[in-house]
């Protein structure tokens, strides 16, 4: 589990000329991480029989100025397709491009209301349609969320 999470922190690495993620904790399939003076929270998608074009993952980016969510999904959207992410019982709308979602800071809930609403939840859910017009959904445990979030903040804290 622990390499997996590995190899998944590497591959959300924006600017590929950084060092490799320093690993922080894994806690129930979320992993904590830090890159340089980013720290994030990060998991794989629950595995599913639906077909997919990608290996889907969330991270949690805990950057102090700029918090977000966001959402490799495990197909490529249509174009000007709506990405919902539901969080709980809570619904927040996601920025999609390609097989991108990223959380979106507005005044009823951006990307600190879903970091807060994943502390609260016992699932997270995207929502889309791919380039061929169908529904698909990536689904993700938050078992381990809080506790990777948590770890992630303290380690950037120092």
């Amino acid at each position: 589990m622990a390499r997996r999470l590995a190899l998944l922190a590497l591959c959300a690495l924006a600017a590929p000329a950084m060092a490799a993620p320093q690993a922080i904790s894994v806690h129930a399939g979320w992993g904590a991480f830090r890159d340089g003076k980013r720290c994030y929270a990060i998991a794989e998608a629950e595995p599913t029989t639906a077909a997919r074009e990608l290996e889907p993952f969330a991270s949690v980016s805990l950057a102090p100025d700029a918090p977000a969510l966001q959402v490799r999904l495990s197909r490529v959207i249509r174009m000007g397709s709506a990405v919902t992410l539901q969080v709980g019982n809570r619904r927040f709308r996601l920025t999609g491009q390609g097989a991108t979602a990223t959380s979106r800071d507005t005044a009823t809930g951006g990307s600190r209301a879903i970091i807060a609403a994943l502390r609260d939840a016992d699932t997270m859910v995207v929502h889309a349609r791919d380039q061929r017009s169908r529904y698909f959904r990536d689904i993700y445990d938050l078992t381990g969320a809080p506790t990777a979030i948590d770890a992630a903040l303290i380690r950037c804290a120092r």
